[in-house]
């Protein structure tokens, strides 16, 4: 997904004579592009992350290159190039002053080297970086859907130090909002925010975007380190947004070699499912009970079908008759078989309660025996599923009108 300053850098010194002479503590920034700026003001189409060249053209002085600085920390730069030569001879000491306390990164580079030969070469690099995440994405896309056909993944894996005997974690993460489902032109906007908090692992790991939402595949990561990291990625998340906005994350168990990753990938989105459904924003997989059954069955018909034949006379008489009996039934399973339970919650007398427990056991021929219990709960479990993919395929569609 991105490639850091250091990397980008490596062996620049020797071969292009570019020295840092400040900000060494932004070596980790990451790099989207490269760009030659000659205005005092940053211009407004730099969307952060960009290493920025300069030569100075156009000035007198070197007295601008304070305010220059101050603006490209404010556009979230990666870093700065001075090009030293008729135009700048050298880097004021506050330039590099104000760098180093920003941990903006400061080079200095001769007007011997020919600016183009070396910002051709580091936007090659760039791009075979993005190929190269692009390659790794795809190996792991092949192993989730897959898993069968090894050749599609396995020799990319392995090149990038994935392998068949390491433990692996995933994390799934989606966005929502109020009034729409989140997309993967969001996360990709903050690919850079996702990279710097996943940055600190001395294993291989692996981001990208499946659909509408983010994936991430870490080695040797225990369920606490994991359940930390997504409660930093929500918490940054939101803060980058000015607007409501839901995340959700899910966390897989802990999975050995290629089979361990592709079966942690469906519990991950599961348990992301989950999460979106409850509004809860971490969820590990498990924690989630019961709907590992239900998150198994692959046609929506079969829980469907299933939710006809236990629930589906209840529902039908709510439905005719305008009454609440299938809640309130849900609720009576849900709080231990309380009656007094279920009256305050509904604000209603006992009485009420078990006369329309009468009518529900006649409605549906059950004695509310334990397996009686047992089916109801999981229709009411499916049917919360079924609702949530209704809903969503719902918002998806009005959110494709608006378009």
């Amino acid at each position: 997904m991105a490639i850091t300053l250091a990397r980008i850098c490596a062996n620049a010194e020797k071969t292009y004579g570019m020295k840092l002479i400040a900000g060494k503590a932004g070596m980790e920034n990451y790099v989207r592009w490269v760009h030659i700026v000659e205005d005092s003001e940053v211009p407004d189409f730099m969307h952060g992350n960009e290493l920025v060249f300069t030569t100075g053209i156009g000035h007198k002085g070197n007295d601008w290159l304070l305010d220059f600085a101050h603006h490209l920390k404010e556009r979230n730069a990666a870093g700065i190039v001075v090009n030293i030569g008729p135009y700048i001879n050298a880097v004021p000491r506050e330039v590099a002053e104000y760098c180093e306390r920003s941990a903006l990164p400061l080079f200095v580079v001769p007007w011997s080297v020919r600016l183009i030969d070396l910002t051709y070469d580091f936007c090659h690099r760039i791009v075979s970086n993005e190929e190269s995440e692009t390659s790794l994405a795809g190996a792991f896309r092949n192993l989730f859907f897959s898993p069968g056909q090894r050749d599609g993944y396995a020799p990319v894996l392995e090149r990038r130090g994935f392998h068949d005997v390491s433990g692996y974690t995933l994390l799934a993460a989606e966005l929502s909002h109020p009034d729409k489902p989140g997309s993967g032109d969001e996360w990709r906007s903050m690919r850079f925010l996702v990279r710097k908090i996943c940055a600190s692992t001395q294993y291989p790991s692996c981001i990208f975007i499946q659909e509408n939402y983010l994936v991430i595949v870490r080695q040797h990561f225990s369920a606490q380190e994991a359940g930390k990291l997504a409660e930093q990625l929500a918490a940054a998340v939101t803060e980058n947004y000015t607007e409501p906005v839901g995340v959700h994350i899910g966390i897989s168990d802990n999975g050995l070699g290629y089979d361990g990753i592709h079966s942690c990938y469906h519990e991950a989105v599961s348990a992301m499912r989950l999460a979106a459904m409850k509004k809860a924003t971490v969820m590990h997989y498990h924690d989630i009970g019961v709907y590992k059954l239900l998150f198994g069955v692959e046609s929506s018909r079969i829980l469907s079908d299933y939710v006809d034949s236990t629930l589906g006379k209840l529902l039908d008489y709510d439905a005719k008759n305008n009454t609440d009996c299938a809640e309130l039934l849900r609720c009576y399973f849900e709080n231990d078989c309380s009656v007094k339970e279920v009256a305050d919650i509904f604000g209603v007398h006992r009485n009420t309660v078990n006369y329309k427990l009468k009518q529900i056991r006649e409605l549906l021929d059950s004695s509310f025996s334990d397996e009686d219990k047992m089916n109801l709960l999981l229709a009411f479990r499916a049917k919360e599923l079924l609702n949530m993919e209704n809903s969503k395929l719902i918002m998806e569609d009005d959110s494709y009108e608006c378009n």
